[in-house]
């Protein structure tokens, strides 16, 4: 296959944030970097941001001390305005943030299904990552998405996995440490591949290979996906979780692009891949259906709403579209 499915970055791959590894190298250095004036800090809760006016609201080093925020603090990096610090804050803290900044009543769970334009409100306002990542700028997007992965991390893993013992966040949020022995743990990133598979009639008609997961609604459909096991390539993943899912010999596998997916912390590697023959059959364990579209037939069924695919906030849309147009 010759590879002419390169994709611009998706929405999460962007980010232009200097992760300064010096400013982060011990907890020193993060208390230093809390102690400038110029600091900003950001805020996230179980994975949700606090936003306002278009962007990641921002704290100043005297905010931090007026509400009294305890949490995880995580170095972020160093931007054209400064340094960032984010907090993944606790219970109490959220509820102090949201006595003084939010309108009455306001929460996470009432932005969940907001519009986009609502990120643009200037009283800040909870939002899930990937609701808002595609209104969000360059800078704003890779400050949030390395806290809400960094924060997922600290809130699995604060028990070493050699002894049970609990660990304590250090090195400027980026290493978790075992007082007991010394030993580090650092943050955990779970490759996996998501593919887009091809198969090309002899009258050079184009079908694409797509899959409704059993644990999404009818009519969802996305690429097929899966993680990548020890001793294993990346192209034998695609190869291997092709034909697991959907009974389907591909070939060929073309790298097109990376995202990461910090839900709770994956990054997904694309390929686009060469399917020899049409023969599909899903397995029932991950895919309740299976199904070749063309590009009409995908056109036509999302129209009639009787097919729904993923947006442009995930390489999986990215790639979904660049087949679509091309």
């Amino acid at each position: 296959m010759k590879n002419s499915y390169t994709i611009t970055p998706a929405s999460l791959a962007r980010s232009d944030v200097w992760r300064n590894h010096r400013a982060r190298g011990s907890d020193g250095s993060l208390t230093e970097v809390l102690a400038r004036s110029g600091t900003r800090v950001v805020c996230s809760h179980r994975g949700y941001l606090l936003v306002s006016s278009g962007g990641l609201h921002r704290f100043s080093v005297s905010d931090v001390d007026k509400l009294a925020m305890t949490g995880t603090r995580i170095y972020l990096g160093e931007t054209d305005a400064g340094d960032v610090v984010g907090i993944d804050i606790d219970d109490e803290t959220k509820a102090r943030i949201d006595n003084h900044v939010n309108p009455p009543g306001a929460s996470a769970e009432d932005y969940l299904d907001a519009p986009a334009q609502s990120i643009h409100v200037s009283d800040p306002v909870w939002f899930d990552l990937r609701t808002i990542a595609l209104d969000l700028s360059v800078t704003d997007t890779g400050l949030a998405t390395a806290l809400v992965a960094v924060g997922n991390w600290h809130r699995t893993h604060t028990h070493s996995p050699r002894n049970g013992k609990p660990t304590t966040a250090s090195a400027g949020g980026w290493v978790r440490t075992d007082t007991s022995t010394g030993s580090e743990h650092f943050p955990r990133t779970d490759p996996a591949v998501i593919m887009a598979v091809i198969h090309t009639d002899p009258d050079g008609t184009e079908r694409i290979l797509l899959g409704n997961n059993v644990m999404w609604p009818q009519g969802r459909y996305s690429l097929l996906a899966g993680f990548v096991e020890p001793g294993e390539t990346l192209e034998a993943a695609v190869v291997r979780e092709v034909r697991e899912e959907a009974g389907v010999i591909c070939e060929d596998p073309q790298y097109v692009g990376s995202q990461p997916w910090p839900f709770p912390c994956s990054l997904m590697l694309g390929f686009f891949a060469r399917a020899q023959s049409r023969e599909a059959c899903a397995d029932f364990d991950e895919m309740r259906t299976v199904r070749w579209f063309t590009r009409g037939e995908l056109q036509q069924e999302i129209a009639a709403g009787t097919v729904s695919v993923p947006g442009q906030v995930s390489i999986a849309g990215q790639m979904l579209d660049r087949w679509m147009s091309a």
